[in-house]
C-alpha cells in the first residue's frame, strides 16, 4: 500500500515538475520577450537614457535576456510540452543554442552586476567616482568581458553536433565538471555578493548624498535600478541555495520520491530566477511614472520629452512614482 502511494505521489510530482518546466517557462518567455523588447526600444529612443553610462549595460542586459530566452529556454520548454526537440535535425540552431544560449545566460548576470556597480558610482557623493564610469569605458568593459565569456563557452559549440545535437559525455567530462563549479561561482555566488553589497551601498548613497547633479529621470532610473537589483537578488536566492544543495548531495543515494520532490523544487527555483530575464520591464512600469510615459509615447509613436540635468539634493527623496 505504501509503495502504491509513493508511486502515485511520484507521478503527481513529476506532472507538476513537467508543467512548470514546460508551460510555466513558456509564459515567462512570452512576457519576458515583450518586456525586454519594450525596454530596449525605450532606452534607445530616449536621448537622456541613451547618454547614461549604464545604458550600454542595460541594452546588453535586455539583449542577453532575449537571446537566453529563445536559444536555451524555448527549446527546453517546447521539448517538455510537445515532446519535439527543435534542436534535432537543425545544426545551426544547435550551435546557436549551445554557444550563444549559454553565453547569454551568464552575461545577463554579468551585465546586471555591472549596472549595479555603475549605479553605486553614479550616486556617490565623490565627484571622481561619478566620473569614473563614462560611456566609452562602459563600452570597453562590455566588449572585453563579452569576448572573454564567449571564448570560455566555445567548447560546447564544438562538442554539441550531429543530427541529434548531442555531445559525448566522455569527451566533455572535464569541461562539464569545470562548468558545474563555474556556474556555482559565476552565476550564483559572485552575482549574489555583488548585488547585495552594491545595492546596499547605492541605497546609502541615495539617502546621504548632497547637491549631486541629476535630472528627475536620472533619479527615477537610480531608484528603478535599486529596486530591480533587490528583486533580482531575492529571486536568485532560491536557485543559489538549491545549487549549493545539489553540489553537497550529488554523491548521495536518493529514493525516487526524493528525486521527484527535488525536481519540483528545482523548477520552482528556476521560475523564481526568471525575474532576472522577464521581470525588469514590469518593475520599471510599477516604479516610474516617467518610464510609463515613455512607454505610452512609444506605443503611440509620439516624441518623448527630454529631461535635462539640474542640481537637486538627493535627500529630498521627492520622486514621481
Amino acid at each position: 500500500m505504501s509503495s502504491s502511494n509513493d508511486s502515485n505521489e511520484i507521478l503527481r510530482l513529476q506532472s507538476i515538475a513537467k508543467f512548470l518546466d514546460g508551460y510555466g517557462i513558456m509564459i515567462f518567455i512570452i512576457i519576458g520577450t515583450i518586456g525586454n523588447l519594450v525596454n530596449t526600444l525605450v532606452f534607445l529612443r530616449n536621448k537622456t537614457l541613451r547618454q547614461m553610462s549604464n545604458c550600454i549595460f542595460l541594452i546588453m542586459f535586455f539583449t542577453s535576456n532575449l537571446t537566453s530566452l529563445w536559444t536555451s529556454r524555448f527549446p527546453r520548454s517546447m521539448l517538455t510540452i510537445t515532446g519535439i526537440d527543435p534542436l534535432v535535425g537543425n545544426i545551426v540552431y544547435c550551435k546557436i543554442r549551445w554557444l550563444f544560449g549559454r553565453w547569454s545566460f551568464y552575461m545577463s548576470y554579468i551585465y546586471i552586476c555591472l549596472s549595479c556597480i555603475d549605479r553605486f558610482l553614479n550616486t556617490s557623493r565623490h565627484e571622481r567616482y561619478r566620473r569614473l564610469m563614462t560611456f566609452k569605458r562602459a563600452a570597453i568593459v562590455t566588449i572585453t568581458i563579452s569576448l572573454m565569456y564567449f571564448i570560455i563557452f566555445i567548447p560546447d559549440g564544438i562538442y554539441y553536433s550531429g543530427n541529434g545535437c548531442t555531445a559525448s559525455n566522455s569527451d566533455r567530462a572535464l569541461y562539464a565538471q569545470f562548468l558545474n563549479y563555474f556556474n556555482l561561482v559565476m552565476c550564483s555566488c559572485i552575482p549574489m555578493v555583488i548585488l547585495g553589497i552594491f545595492s546596499i551601498l547605492t541605497w546609502y548613497n541615495l539617502y546621504s548624498a548632497r547637491n549631486v547633479q541629476h535630472s528627475r529621470l536620472h533619479r527615477q532610473v537610480n531608484l528603478m535600478m535599486i529596486v530591480e537589483f533587490s528583486v533580482i537578488f531575492v529571486g536568485a536566492t532560491p536557485n543559489f541555495v538549491f545549487n549549493i544543495y545539489t553540489q553537497i548531495t550529488q554523491s548521495m543515494v536518493k529514493s525516487n520520491l526524493r528525486v521527484a520532490q527535488e525536481g519540483v523544487w528545482r523548477n520552482v527555483c528556476v521560475l523564481f530566477s526568471f525575474l532576472l530575464y522577464a521581470g525588469t520591464f514590469y518593475i520599471y512600469i510599477i516604479m516610474s511614472s516617467t518610464f510609463r510615459r515613455n512607454v505610452k509615447n512609444l506605443i503611440c509613436f509620439t516624441k518623448s520629452n527630454q529631461l535635462h540635468s539640474q542640481t537637486v539634493p538627493l535627500q529630498s527623496r521627492r520622486t514621481d512614482f
